[in-house]
């Protein structure tokens, strides 16, 4: 089947940009901000961190080299100590619970302005980090806001399944004018029930209608593991069913070895349409903050390639707002007019005159 190329009004692309965030994107941004404030856990280190190891042995299992993701999962498939299980998710709970973003910008808070309305990202991660720096860069942006799922659930997150309704847990239905129950956490188990909660069904629901309208795909720090073979399923199906997949542009980052990169999410590539880098500085998404898939096109179908207009790194939130806002002008103006796009970068990123 020939290729179709994606939606766009001249050479402003509407198709949106998907991005996905493991735990990795969480552990990067905590390094950037200087790793003050409570440890993030990853699988691997999650016992620890959470002061489960001694009473995962109290309970008589062995915990030198324990992979928590294989364990949980068995503790889930056999349905045995359900008192352990308890203990594991109140602890989770409670920590993810009291993580917060420092002051001063945060990947999060460059992830946020990095996309426009018509994109998203979806997060795997428990922790509220993504939210937090969605509401604080609220006012700058407007509406100007990707979309923003939870897959997994998040500890930020309250819904009314009455009502069908989500917001801020701790806050009050809009209808109803009851509290949000908080999202249920989905658990490193093999078979995860992605349908029966209403919550979740709906964010994989969005999740599956963007990946199948999508022009470009990141993945930040989530290495697909074995306990997410549904996920990648459900993602990959539709990915593949996209009219235009063969034209997009698939980009991980991920500290991995990329030879082990690529084998992990090679279902997804189309044949050289892939970018592996270790470092989110490096990315389409902070390279041409807003316009990353107008530049891919230009660059790659039009072979008119944009300059670079990467993020610079500032000290103040409000120095990161201040520098997004003439990029909001620009899309303000479009919707008002068709203005189209300049693919012009902003200072400091003005190429230097030529020499004469």
């Amino acid at each position: 089947m020939k290729p179709t190329l994606p939606p766009r009004d001249n050479r402003v692309i509407l198709a949106p940009h998907v991005v996905l965030l493991g735990a990795g994107a969480s552990i990067a941004a905590y390094r950037e901000w200087g790793s003050t404030g409570p440890a993030l856990p990853s699988m691997q280190n999650l016992i620890d961190i959470l002061d489960l190891r001694n009473e995962i042995k109290c309970h008589g299992y062995d915990v030198d080299d324990l992979n928590f993701e294989s364990f949980y999962d068995d503790l889930a498939a056999t349905g045995s100590q359900e008192k352990l299980r308890n203990l594991i998710e109140h602890r989770v709970l409670d920590y993810f619970s009291r993580l917060k973003l420092p002051d001063k910008p945060t990947i999060y808070d460059y992830l946020v302005l990095s996309l426009r309305q018509k994109d998203v990202k979806a997060t795997f991660n428990w922790d509220p980090f993504l939210l937090q720096a969605f509401m604080r860069n609220e006012v700058a942006t407007q509406v100007h806001r990707p979309q923003i799922l939870f897959l997994h659930g998040n500890v930020l997150v309250g819904v009314c399944y009455k009502d069908e309704t989500a917001g801020i847990t701790g806050r009050r239905c809009s209808k109803c004018r009851k509290s949000f129950e908080p999202t249920k956490l989905l658990y490193p188990v093999k078979h995860k029930d992605y349908t029966s909660d209403p919550f979740i069904n709906s964010q994989w629901d969005a999740l599956r209608m963007y990946l199948k309208r999508g022009y470009y795909l990141t993945v930040f720090g989530y290495s697909a593991p074995k306990t997410d073979v549904e996920a990648i399923r459900l993602m990959l199906e539709v990915w593949t069913a996209n009219s235009y997949q063969k034209l997009c542009e698939v980009e991980i980052i991920d500290t991995k070895p990329q030879r082990e990169v690529e084998e992990n999410w090679s279902e997804f590539f189309y044949k050289h349409h892939y970018m592996v880098t270790s470092n989110i500085w490096n990315s389409e998404l902070f390279r041409y903050p807003r316009r990353s898939c107008d530049a891919f096109f230009s660059a790659s179908l039009m072979v008119d390639p944009w300059d670079d207009n990467p993020f610079p790194k500032f000290t103040s939130l409000d120095e990161l707002q201040s520098w997004v806002r003439p990029l909001i002008e620009e899309e303000e103006a479009y919707e008002t007019n068709q203005t189209p796009f300049s693919g012009k970068p902003l200072l400091p990123n003005i190429p230097s005159a030529p020499l004469t």
